[in-house]
């Protein structure tokens, strides 16, 4: 079974997640993981590391990487998040997809102890939430109006904050009532700008994402390596890694960095296991994924469900002005697809050219590698 290293992020004034073109006024609730790579990779180049020496083990062939990521989820206290499954309907019986398939498709993250349930394959009617939203949850039960899917046996792992009826109170929060819980918030906070040559002002919104007391992001490491130099450095990758996010820290992640947002205060937890991808066989994405042309059209075959995610956007170079990257596709997480080995995918070099000239003079890398889990048990149940 693959072994994940959770690092859990508390964000001190927010954070801004851009989630279409150049539009600022909204923001996402999870960071993925090509961006949590490029964030790594731009505070190495900012440190003033050799990229080339530390990225050849994740270009060269065959694959050789000291470790993968997975996309940063929500955490509500001691309870990890996990995107919901594309074809999670197929966890469901066809009455109860009749009464509530409208509740199960408003579903954005299931918990933990959910999403292990589904893994072995079990039917989840049971565990879904009261239709009645007065009714007291059996054994589970929805936060923030139905986006957060979680076990009555969970609940013992929320922050005290949420578990309790008020502030300073021995007194725990009706089961039910939880659904009012508000996980994360998402409001737009007022911005202006000055014209230098007429020095008039124009206001602005810039989306933010804020978090509950006691919530915040998390993301899983799988380690491979740890313990071999990186690149041309005397330091491991697991010294590398400890070192790059501790600075991160300060310097955030995301946009609008300059202003406050994205920094945070992070933490290491136990390593835990989820049920080990088979090769040939569904499973589900815990990481945006660019399949390479080997690996296509198979891994995404029947019975694979997916989406496809467009990411551009603009590059940030010491050696070159602000240009746009290449537009790359890639397949978001939720996915289910039949990975053809346990290492999957490659990193792009989505560096700008002009007339076959590169506009930047070093490579300008997306992570598309692969983490899954195995999801086959609940698509034998399906087909079987």
């Amino acid at each position: 079974m693959p072994q994940l290293t959770p690092y859990f992020l508390n964000f001190i004034s927010g954070l801004h997640l851009g989630t279409r073109g150049i539009n600022l006024e909204e923001s996402a609730t999870q960071i993925p993981s090509d961006t949590i790579f490029s964030a790594f990779v731009d505070s190495w180049r900012s440190a003033g590391q050799n990229i080339s020496a530390l990225l050849t083990r994740f270009t060269a062939s065959p694959l050789a990487p000291p470790f993968l990521l997975t996309s940063a989820y929500p955490f509500v206290g001691g309870v990890r998040f996990y995107p919901a499954p594309l074809n999670s309907t197929q966890c469901f019986s066809w009455a109860t997809l009749q009464e509530r398939g409208k509740a199960i498709k408003r579903l954005r993250y299931w918990s933990e102890g959910i999403l292990r349930h589904a893994l072995a394959g079990e039917v989840l009617d049971e565990w879904l939430f009261p239709q009645d939203p007065f009714a007291t949850p059996v054994r589970g039960l929805a936060l923030q109006g139905g986006a957060f899917w979680m076990g009555v046996d969970e609940v013992q792992n929320l922050p005290e904050a949420l578990r309790l009826a008020e502030e300073n109170s021995r007194h725990a929060r009706p089961l039910h009532a939880l659904r009012q819980i508000t996980v994360f918030a998402l409001d737009r906070t007022p911005r202006v700008t000055v014209d230098r040559i007429r020095s008039a002002s124009a206001i602005f919104h810039v989306g933010r994402t804020t978090f509950a007391a006691g919530c915040g992001l998390w993301f899983g490491v799988q380690w491979r390596s740890p313990e071999i130099f990186a690149g041309q450095s005397e330091r491991t990758w697991h010294a590398l890694f400890a070192e790059t996010l501790a600075q991160l820290e300060g310097n955030g992640i995301g946009g609008m960095r300059s202003s406050g947002y994205g920094a945070f205060h992070s933490a290491q937890g136990t390593p835990f296991e989820l049920p080990e991808p088979q090769q040939g066989k569904p499973a589900l994405l815990l990481s945006r994924y660019h399949p390479t042309k080997v690996e296509l059209p198979g891994v995404l075959a029947s019975p694979a469900a997916y989406t496809l995610v467009p990411v551009a956007g603009w590059l940030r170079s010491p050696d070159a002005v602000a240009q746009r990257r290449k537009r790359l596709m890639l397949v978001g997480e939720g996915s289910i697809a039949c990975l053809p080995a346990a290492l999957a995918g490659d990193l792009v070099d989505i560096g700008p050219t002009y007339a076959g000239t590169p506009g930047v003079s070093h490579p300008v890398y997306r992570y598309g590698l692969a983490l899954s889990v195995d999801a086959s048990k609940w698509q034998e149940r399906v087909c079987g």
